[in-house]
């Protein structure tokens, strides 16, 4: 199972390997595979799957790569920007209102059409490895912005960092299945 650190999702640091982890086990959803977290950072992750070297991922796929999924979670997670607290909503219409500023995203694949879209839009962006990093680099003014998720920002309770009420996506918990893979011929998804 092909993972990144991004607690509290996926991380090495507790036992269960993470909320995204312990919903698979929940699911049982074969009792032939034995699933072993294999964490690598963004960047390798996604160049693993783009060179089909991956069986099963909590890593998103790019919708280019054939893959299947399966929903792991009943509610959604929220993706967003986070930024050091000011007095007004973090909001925007379009992410070209945010031009000119810089925004720190989990490294992937080049090209990835996710990154594209803050470039295309006129941020700069900076990659990371993981997400505290990037919530340490707003709050030292490195960088504007950082991409987090509702949950793990919460969990943060820190006042000086604000998250914003526009989202980038909105998606539930995932497991991504490779259908090249031979271990996971039993799994008939869509």
């Amino acid at each position: 199972m092909l993972a990144v650190e991004y607690p509290p999702f996926t991380t090495s640091q507790v036992a269960s390997n993470g909320i995204a982890f312990e919903l698979l086990e929940k699911a049982a959803l074969s009792d032939s595979v034995e699933w072993r977290a294999v964490y690598a950072p963004p960047g390798r992750a996604a160049e693993m799957i783009k060179a089909g070297e991956w069986c099963a991922s909590f890593y998103p796929v790019e919708e280019d790569i054939e893959s299947r999924s399966i929903t792991l979670s009943q509610s959604e997670v929220s993706i967003g920007l986070v930024r050091q607290t000011q007095s007004t909503p973090f909001k925007w219409n379009d992410l070209s209102e945010l031009k000119n500023k810089s925004v720190a995203l989990l490294r992937t694949r080049e090209g990835s059409t996710f990154a594209q879209q803050f470039s295309d839009a006129g941020l700069d962006v900076v990659f990371i490895e993981n997400i505290e990093t990037g919530l340490k680099l707003v709050k030292r003014s490195r960088v504007d912005f950082t991409l987090s998720d509702n949950i793990f920002y919460v969990q943060q309770n820190d006042r000086d960092l604000q998250f914003s009420k526009t989202t980038i996506l909105t998606t539930p918990i995932t497991l991504f299945i490779n259908p090249e893979c031979s271990v996971m011929d039993e799994f008939d998804v869509d």
